[in-house]
């Protein structure tokens, strides 16, 4: 089964053509916004992951946005197809994300196994309300 190396959220993410080496651009960890419900501006879910033994078979990995208070709703599933490489970047270009309630979120990857969802990762995405002081 692939191992996630790393995850995290930014604003934006820029590529090198040449080496594949990744600049993120402002990472997320919570956002501001003057009323609930919101719609946040749009973000990356980036990771890297060690293919390991796959044995080139294909693997599928969901990112789900869990509220504080109620149920998870899946954002999307991405199926890869390893390469002949032993490491694998997916980033997950999510446009805004829609929050009802302040608190801590979590943006939750999971991987397809056979007996289901295994999560891998939960980053938290706290919101916050703003004052509508002056």
């Amino acid at each position: 089964m692939p191992k996630l190396i790393y995850a995290l959220i930014c604003a934006d993410l820029i590529i090198d053509r040449d080496s594949s080496s990744t600049s993120f651009i402002r990472t997320v960890e919570h956002a501001v916004v003057p009323a609930l419900p919101a719609t946040l501006p749009p973000v990356f879910f980036a990771s890297l992951w060690e293919l390991g033994d796959t044995g080139g078979q294909p693997f599928t990995v969901s990112l789900t946005l869990t509220p504080p208070r109620g149920e998870g709703a899946m954002l999307g599933a991405q199926e890869v197809t390893p390469g002949a490489t032993m490491l694998h970047k997916m980033n997950f270009q999510l446009p805004g994300l829609t929050v009802s309630d302040e608190g801590r979120h979590v943006l939750s990857a999971a991987i397809r196994t056979d007996s289901g969802w295994k999560t891998v990762a939960e980053l938290p995405l706290f919101v916050f309300k703003g004052s509508d002081k002056a």
